[in-house]
């Protein structure tokens, strides 16, 4: 008879998934996450020593967009055949020190090279997106929690970073700051995404969600059945299917809002007359109930199926929207905030529904 006290004897203490999933954390902080919520207490006085209008200065979300895109499909191929450690540790080394070239731009051309080109390779290669990936290769029924978990790391940016941020600024100058975070980038995400990253279970003799492989075989020759978990589908089956495009259509709408969004909102509000006392306030609280939303959505999509949360959140990030469009006092901001943050959780569903549609080993 199985004893799962011996497989359990053989297993490490913890599962070397959790690892990956403290990497992205961390690593969709720093990068994605400072581009989405820190970069927007630089966008002012950026503006105004450069002498470049806000246009301009956004139109490089645009561009690191168009960029980011046309890497996405040679990026997750070598994702699936080389594994992620080589590229992360690439993107983490170019992200860095892009950040701390900031320092010395001069102009809008080289804030579109180093902002926009040089940091869409960062994040194409090291990003939340790549991060996400391979913790769903890892999990397959703690699947939702470990992303809610690992999709946590954009949001904490606005809780930990936004504020650091406008604290940095203020106290050395947004150049210098720009050389902080990006030496702060290298310390801090180099040596565990070396370490620690691996592409699947498999690869080092484990088996998703912490189960050994003699443990799966026991198994299954005590109930008599194989355990197969899930089916994993080419990229040439997976284009061939309305689901592929269904999904990539409103994901990638949610996320050109939400992010357009996040980056004008504290301009947007100061334009229309509040302080930026409650616009600080209006951007604590949405990333705090973006935080406490991802573990809740992991909690509903493990119990219903994941498309039913997936256009719950969607419908907040839309009432969110219009409380912001017709908000004249304080309140309407912070029910803004509110909505919108238990919306935010595009970067759980960007996972959470290839692999559940798909399969771990082509995302």
């Amino acid at each position: 008879v199985f004893d799962e006290r011996t497989s359990q004897s053989h297993k490490p203490r913890i599962f070397h998934g959790w690892y990956i999933v403290g990497i992205a954390v961390t690593s969709s902080m720093i990068l994605s996450g400072f581009q989405t919520y820190a970069f927007s207490f630089f966008f002012k006085p950026m503006s105004e020593e450069l002498d470049i209008g806000r246009g301009a200065i956004s139109a490089v979300f645009l561009i690191r967009a168009v960029i980011m895109g046309f890497l996405a499909l040679p990026v997750g191929m070598a994702v699936d055949r080389y594994g992620p450690r080589v590229l992360v540790v690439i993107g983490i080394l170019i992200g860095g020190f892009a950040t701390i070239g900031m320092a010395w731009i001069s102009n809008l051309l080289g804030f579109y090279l180093v902002f926009g080109l040089l940091r869409a390779f960062a994040l194409s290669l090291a990003g939340g997106e790549v991060a996400t990936t391979v913790v769903a290769k890892w999990f397959i029924r703690y699947r939702a929690r470990a992303l809610a978990i690992s999709s946590i790391g954009v949001p904490l940016a606005g809780v930990l970073l936004a504020p650091l941020a406008a604290l940095l600024i203020n106290f050395y100058g947004w150049r210098n700051s720009f050389i902080i975070f990006g030496v702060a980038t290298l310390v801090i995400l180099l040596m565990p995404a070396y370490m620690k990253l691996r592409r699947m279970p498999e690869d080092i003799g484990l088996y998703p969600d912490g189960i050994s492989p003699e443990e799966v075989e026991a198994r299954a020759t005590i109930s008599g059945v194989s355990i197969t978990p899930e089916r994993d589908w080419t990229m040439g089956e997976a284009v061939r299917t309305p689901a592929l495009w269904l999904i990539t259509i409103s994901l990638n709408l949610t996320i050109f809002m939400t992010s357009s969004i996040t980056l004008h909102q504290v301009p947007y509000m100061s334009d229309k007359g509040f302080s930026s006392a409650i616009a600080a306030s209006a951007v604590i609280l949405m990333t705090f109930m973006a935080v406490l939303a991802k573990f809740f959505w992991g909690f509903m999509a493990e119990r219903y199926p994941f498309r039913y949360c997936m256009v719950a959140s969607q419908i907040f990030d839309a009432v969110g929207l219009m409380f912001l469009l017709t908000a004249s006092t304080n309140f309407g901001i912070l029910a803004y905030a509110f909505t919108m943050g238990i919306g935010r959780s595009e970067g759980l569903w960007n996972a959470h529904a290839y692999s559940t549609y798909f399969g771990r080993r082509f995302l």
